[in-house]
């Protein structure tokens, strides 16, 4: 079955790349620009067929997606400006495979409307980082994609864990929980690390005891060093962090919930963005927080 992919941006092109690679097929991939592949993938560029015509994907059986978001999904999907979408250019019998951040109930339309045209649409949002992305060793939430689903391959091919949750948009609904968790624990751990710091804690001495305490997280045995080096490396963007916070906020008041922490924690990456930028890496926070104290 043949494969295409669109948006080869710093995490769909290791996914594309291990994609073609593990599965020793070519990728038709579409994107606005050609993307570059770092050294120890040019030896198997020829498997990353590029180009600017989306309707070059009318012979996949599967199209795999990582956008930047609901919006853009639905567009490439349904079409925009006269331009015809997936729905116009897959073959019935095809399937979408959805792995950016996308919001739930978008994503239930969007299936909805493909399911007319017998096209099947599955959500498998990613999480790892851009390091394991090239390694393929990405955890996956893979929603309604059970045994003998043609996606598993592919799915497999980029991910050492896949979680199988019951329904297309269940996937986006546990990435959506997920990184709304990552955006507060930044939050939490750079104020923690800004108040240690302030009063003369050292950061080996904050990363031995809270990575041995009840105050441990994926966080502060991940990034400690990264807010310590303030090298300007880019992991994820404060930008992408917003986003994520905000696509929480449409999905749970969706369900008519009230969660009244999650505003003051966009709040917080709004004032954040403002002053250092939405395209550093995440952990450039911690120079705003605690930089004023309140008067």
């Amino acid at each position: 079955m043949n494969i295409g992919f669109l948006g080869a941006g710093k995490m769909g092109l290791p996914i594309c790349w291990n994609i073609a690679r593990r599965l020793e097929l070519p990728i038709a991939l579409y994107d606005l620009h050609p993307p570059t592949l770092p050294p120890e993938a040019e030896g198997q560029a020829d498997l990353l067929r590029f180009s600017s015509d989306m309707t070059t994907l009318r012979n996949c059986g599967i199209v795999v997606l990582c956008l930047p978001d609901s919006k853009i999904v639905s567009a490439v999907i349904e079409g925009k400006g006269g331009a015809p979408g997936l729905i116009d250019i897959v073959k019935p019998g095809s399937f979408i495979l959805d792995c950016g951040s996308s919001i739930p109930a978008e994503t239930l339309r969007l299936a909805a409307r493909l399911k007319e045209r017998n096209i099947s649409l599955h959500d498998a949002p990613v999480s790892g980082g851009i390091a394991r992305a090239w390694k393929a060793e990405l955890t996956v939430m893979a929603g309604g994609i059970e045994d003998g689903n043609p996606l598993l391959p592919v799915l497999n091919a980029f991910a050492t864990k896949i979680v199988h949750l019951e329904k297309t948009g269940d996937g986006h609904v546990m990435k959506a929980a997920n990184n709304y968790l990552l955006a507060a624990n930044i939050v939490s751990f750079t104020e923690a690390l800004r108040f240690a710091r302030t009063a003369g804690i050292s950061f080996d001495k904050f990363g031995e005891v809270v990575n041995s305490s009840s105050g441990a997280s994926y966080v502060s045995a991940n990034k400690l060093e990264t807010v310590r080096r303030d090298d300007d490396s880019v992991s994820f963007t404060s930008a992408l962090i917003a986003k994520d916070v905000r696509n929480f906020i449409d999905s749970y008041r969706s369900l008519g919930l009230s969660l009244p922490m999650v505003p003051k924690v966009l709040d917080i990456w709004n004032d954040a963005i403002e002053a250092i930028g939405g395209d550093v890496d995440s952990m450039k926070i911690y120079h705003s927080i605690g930089s004023q104290s309140p008067a």
